[in-house]
């Protein structure tokens, strides 16, 4: 009778965790030519608004893409801005009732490629816009509101710096009048000799530090290290670092908070791999001690772009050409606070798809923005999935 209610209890916790990974719905949005997503944010009446680029409409070869859709991913609108060149949108934060986007223009400011911020409306339209940068290229891949109401950016200079490119951090204000707006009121680079990428930033509601996850050949063990850093909130001045790697390639893409002490830093690895790329994480706690790390994937490649905690497990979501159905699908790989595998889906076609950003919604699922080929109407379409 024990084996038996084990064995039922088994199949109970099995379903459940297959329950969370359950698609409700996919939708592509698009024009004749090629959108892709790359970030997205749960607005107040319960739809959402991703960000990124186009190539079927706008003034450029490339131009900043943003789409709001309802509950149920039917679209409600789009607007793009940009102009003679390439500009593109990757990321949106709220900021007082309206949405702060970050990218970069080409079009506009006063180097080959500038940190690009606008502000918008909830309809989309722009209230206002500011370039960072200088003569040379600076990308912003990130962008938060910071716990004093303020807005960080985060990407990387070639202008400033140590070496070819630099982490760059910019902390700015939202609000004010003139000059004051959009002003900066510092702005940091974090690097070496070599090129140090910077993908991700968030504050930590326990210390307030502004903690700030990339990759990086200036040190470390191989080709690109990931690189974890935290800067001071008040004047951005940069405090602790760790770097972790092996002897090829690994990629850091996001990180999240873990309860009162620890990280877990995702992205995906070239080093002891089964096939190309591997997805790859690491649990860090306090002082950056190592708790466990995971290599996970098949023979070709495969890649974790973005994490979400919900309390228990870890939702980890990313892009896989090693299983599934098409060519390159998403994969959405659930892993408990232990290191060990819950779950793992692929949702996909025949074609690409790829997954840029997965975000925890307030219904208790999650949505995950990238691009597919498999469906929609141009040669790729932005793709929006909402599982629970």
């Amino acid at each position: 009778m024990k084996t038996l209610y084990s064995f039922l209890a088994l199949i109970l916790l099995s379903s459940l965790s297959y329950a969370q990974l359950t698609e409700e719905w996919n939708e592509a949005y698009g024009g004749a030519s090629s959108e892709t997503a790359n970030g997205v944010i749960e607005t107040p009446d319960g739809g959402y608004i991703l960000v990124g680029s186009t190539s079927s409409e706008g003034s450029g070869k490339l131009d900043g893409y943003i789409l709001k859709i309802n509950h149920k991913g039917e679209q409600q609108w789009t607007e793009t801005y940009g102009g003679a060149k390439d500009d593109e949108f990757y990321s949106i934060t709220a900021i007082d009732g309206n949405y702060a986007i970050g990218g970069y223009t080409e079009s506009k400011g006063g180097g080959e490629k500038d940190f690009w911020l606008m502000v918008i409306d909830q309809e989309g339209k722009k209230i206002w816009e500011y370039f960072y940068g200088g003569e040379k290229d600076e990308e912003a891949f990130d962008i938060i509101t910071s716990f004093d109401n303020k807005l960080i950016l985060s990407g990387y200079t070639k202008t400033k710096g140590a070496g070819g490119r630099d982490f760059w951090v910019v902390k700015v204000n939202p609000s004010g009048e003139g000059k004051a707006l959009g002003q900066i009121i510092w702005a940091k680079t974090v690097g070496g000799k070599g090129a140090d990428f910077s993908t991700r930033l968030k504050q930590n509601p326990l210390d307030s530090f502004i903690y700030v996850l990339g990759h990086s050949n200036s040190s470390g063990e191989g080709g690109l290290d990931v690189y974890f850093t935290k800067l001071d909130p008040e004047r951005g001045t940069p405090r602790a670092k760790v770097m972790f790697g092996k002897v090829n390639f690994e990629h850091g893409n996001d990180f999240c908070f873990v309860d009162t002490s620890g990280y877990l830093l995702v992205g995906g690895t070239l080093s002891e791999t089964k096939g190309l790329f591997d997805g790859w994480c690491i649990f860090i706690e306090n002082e950056y001690y190592k708790v466990w790390e995971k290599t996970f994937g098949g023979s070709t490649d495969d890649e974790i772009m973005s994490v979400v905690d919900n309390g228990k497990d870890f939702i980890l979501a990313g892009s896989t050409s090693s299983q599934g159905e098409g060519k390159s699908d998403a994969w959405v790989v659930q892993y408990n606070r232990k290191g060990q595998l819950v779950k793992e889906t692929t949702y996909g076609e025949e074609g690409n798809e790829k997954i840029s950003k997965i975000i925890a919604c307030k219904n208790g699922g999650y949505m995950l923005v990238g691009s597919t080929d498999s469906k929609g109407n141009g040669k790729t379409d932005l793709w929006a999935v909402k599982i629970k």
